[in-house]
């Protein structure tokens, strides 16, 4: 029997990538757990029943505004865990670093980390609002220790239907969003992943797709098509997108994920599956869609989806923490192989408005009819 001081110790899990949460009485995390759990695992630990070797144990206490701070005078800099054009996305903080530990502070937020690479632990404390600073620090610790054990991460919503799933990729504002809700509202799909995709080669050579959590970003042009996407974005009747930008990705909405969960079904938690098909969309203003096969060389499609693969070790803020350090380059030929099957995969170009139907989706992707919703 547990008494008011015991901590609840929970394991979370993302295909092979696991970490161990501690976490004190007074300490909320239940929406950081909701928000991840349409992709990561949770399970109550019990001790002795797993050999798992964690990435970290992150200790997350109870709110507290003096707690994991460095001692005062010490020199901070400004950093980001993320900068985005949308301000929502913004996470501004400062750091320190002390005895080989170091300090993070959001400064939207009041939240604290404290790294600690040699004891292989992290502690937390979430201010008010700050569980999606605990959510950023889950993505950015799987993701690396995903890479650094070779899987890709594709710049790709994913959707899924009949254990496959089709790929939508390309550049941010190219459309991956709208083509990604088509086919979940006509053609009976589900929601895999909404920005990124983490591909994984098997023993055999085949490769497979798991989704990711990622909070919904979408320009007015997606959520003016679906009926109820404008009331849980929370734009009026009233507003009008400045000229050109209804199909750019200046002027996104964040939406709130819980409402658009409900709104367009997600797939099955945990599910890793074969890709049947890829989608290369540049949607824009036009009287129609057209679907096209893709041109070009297996080793052309190769170099494509290369320039759509990510990482949480690149760019101006990837280095906001250096718990995990930087393993790609033992995978470079895991990489290019995961490329060179996907180059395999029937694909197409994508262009106009971004309108799907029976009549311009090949077969593949859309099958005998559109499904009523």
């Amino acid at each position: 029997m547990t008494s008011p001081t015991d901590s609840t110790a929970l394991w979370l899990d993302f295909h092979g990538t696991h970490l161990d949460l501690e976490v004190a009485p007074g300490a909320d995390i239940d929406d950081a757990l909701a928000f991840l759990g349409t992709h990561l695992v949770a399970e109550e630990a019990k001790p002795g029943e797993s050999d798992r070797e964690p990435v970290a144990t992150l200790r997350v206490h109870a709110p507290d505004p003096g707690r994991l701070a460095p001692a005062a005078g010490t020199v901070t800099e400004d950093i980001y865990l993320r900068k985005s054009a949308s301000e929502f996305f913004t996470v501004p903080a400062r750091r320190a670093v002390v005895d080989g530990r170091e300090y993070l502070e959001c400064t939207k937020t009041g939240s604290r980390f404290v790294f600690d690479r040699a004891a292989r632990v992290i502690d937390v404390t979430l201010g008010a609002g700050g569980h999606m600073d605990l959510v950023e620090l889950v993505r950015d610790l799987v993701l690396k220790h995903q890479e650094n054990t070779g899987a890709a991460v594709l710049h790709a919503t994913a959707a899924y239907r009949d254990g496959e799933v089709v790929l939508v990729t390309g550049a941010k504002g190219a459309g991956k969003s709208t083509v990604l809700l088509e086919l979940v509202e006509h053609f009976g799909y589900q929601v895999l992943s909404g920005d990124k995709t983490v591909l994984h080669e098997l023993p055999d050579g085949s490769v497979v797709a798991a989704g990711w959590p990622d909070y919904p970003h979408l320009g007015y042009g997606t959520v003016a098509k679906y009926p109820g996407l404008k009331e849980i974005a929370g734009i009026g009747d009233d507003y009008v997108p400045a000229e050109g930008h209804a199909f750019s990705p200046v002027g996104k909405f964040a939406v709130d994920p819980l409402p658009f969960r409900d709104r367009f079904p997600s797939a099955p938690v945990g599910v890793r599956v074969p890709v049947a098909a890829i989608l290369h969309p540049a949607i824009g203003p036009g009287e129609r869609t057209v679907v096209e096969p893709l041109t070009g060389s297996r080793q052309e499609h190769a170099d494509v989806l290369r320039a759509n693969v990510e990482s949480a070790f690149d760019g101006a803020n990837a280095g906001w923490h250096h718990y995990l350090e930087d393993g790609r380059a033992a995978h470079a030929d895991q990489l290019a192989r995961i490329a060179d099957v996907l180059a395999g995969v029937p694909a197409w170009t994508l262009t106009g408005p971004g309108d799907l139907t029976a009549e311009n989706v090949p077969p593949t992707i859309g099958g005998p009819a559109e499904v009523a919703r």
